[in-house]
């Protein structure tokens, strides 16, 4: 493996670690009844509806008022998928974020979703369901 990508792995790992040692304390990170659609206002859009395992999709969110991050300098959105696995960190920027998340290729076919995260104020915000394929 060449050494950036492995430095990049290392660096989202520990990011990932992080952001999971951090964030499961915030009990107000999540809303009253999980994860939903809007948070503080803040909002997320995807480009498709289905992708195939190993594909992108392409994130945007608006309306995101988070000023800092726990784990990375700067506002930053953590996108896990089905509430487990973190695929990205997405810098804010104007209360804006947008970027493209891989979906693994180890994601089994089906209905899955995304979880976005950000700290100050706690946001936690859920996408609407999209279909992996093999």
């Amino acid at each position: 493996m060449p050494a950036l990508a492995l430095r990049t792995r290392t660096a989202l790992a520990a990011a990932a670690l992080a952001a999971a040692v951090t964030l499961a304390p915030a009990a107000s990170a999540i809303p009253p009844g999980g994860p939903a659609p809007t948070h503080n206002g803040a909002k997320v859009r995807l480009d498709r509806t289905a992708v195939k395992a190993g594909g992108r999709i392409k994130v945007v969110g608006t309306n995101w008022k988070s000023t800092s991050s726990r784990t990375v300098e700067g506002a930053t959105v953590t996108v896990k998928i089905d509430d487990r696995d973190v695929l990205a960190l997405l810098p804010i920027k104007g209360k804006r974020f947008f970027g493209w998340v891989r979906v693994p290729k180890q994601v089994k076919a089906g209905r899955h979703w995304l979880r976005f995260l950000a700290s100050d104020p706690a946001t936690s915000v859920k996408s609407a369901t999209f279909k992996v394929s093999r």
